[in-house]
């Protein structure tokens, strides 16, 4: 039977948009050329997402927190967006309350960003300031949202936490997921719910393994026939997986035994 690895990205298998190591880099090559899968399942945009697989081969993108999924021709397989007028709502309601927060929105073709108070894009060079306001930009987007993030310039929580919560008792169908110290605001999916809407996709039935750092892995982890994590992570992490290990070669090599 075949088999398909789910890898999130940062801290997992990318720093800085780099590969962690080479040898994370062979083992997926490894593992597509004996017949299996490699998708990458991620809180980021494609946008985000397209400045790490240059370095990867890949099946397929689990998006958005499992809110869109492209294969590796970027063909559009399962898409759910935030409807244009809540996703202003949300982040008109935020800057207003928190202006000293930075936030981002991803239309389906650009990031836009509110970064350390200048209104920014994103590049391959990272993100870069542009001349505008941001509030006129989002207001003249007419396209509905894929996913808006929220974060704090010191990675502060409390206010991140706040939002979280008002958004959660206000709007039905939205959710925002906690990434360290990132809150990605989508539709009401999650990696795990990515991570099984992949595998339906499937013609054939397979065996999902995956791996994750974080607690926005947590759900990934209970979807998964077989879940991984790090030696290095917090304990409540550790203990919604089966085992633990340094990289994500390990996986692999784990899947690969006896092939």
């Amino acid at each position: 039977m075949k088999k398909i690895l789910f890898s999130d990205i940062d801290g997992t298998i990318a720093k800085d948009n780099l590969p962690i190591t080479y040898k994370d880099q062979e083992a997926v090559k490894k593992l597509r050329t004996q017949g299996h899968y490699f998708s990458f399942c991620t809180g980021r945009n494609i946008q985000e997402t397209k400045l790490v697989t240059p370095y990867f081969e890949y099946d397929y993108l689990v998006l958005n927190n499992g809110a869109m999924i492209v294969d590796q021709n970027d063909q559009v397989l399962y898409r759910k967006q935030i409807k244009n007028e809540i996703a202003k709502e949300i982040l008109k309601e935020s800057y207003q309350k928190y202006p000293y927060l930075n936030y981002t929105f991803f239309d389906g073709q650009q990031t836009y960003g509110y970064i350390n108070q200048k209104t920014c894009i994103l590049t391959e060079n990272g993100y870069q300031e542009i001349a505008g306001d941001f509030l006129e930009i989002l207001d003249h987007t007419q396209d509905d949202i894929d996913i808006v993030c929220a974060f704090h310039p010191q990675e502060k929580l409390d206010e991140i936490l706040e939002i979280q919560k008002q958004i959660h008792q206000k709007y039905v169908g939205i959710h925002a997921t906690l990434n360290v110290v990132y809150l990605d605001i989508t539709v009401d999916c999650t990696k795990g719910s990515g991570l099984k809407k992949l595998c339906s996709l499937l013609d054939q039935e397979v065996i999902s393994y995956c791996i994750g750092d974080s607690y926005n892995d947590l759900d990934m982890f209970e979807k998964a026939d077989h879940a991984y994590t790090f030696n290095r992570v917090e304990k409540q992490i550790k203990e919604k997986t089966e085992k633990q290990v340094d990289y994500v070669y390990e996986v692999i090599n784990d899947m690969l035994e006896g092939e």
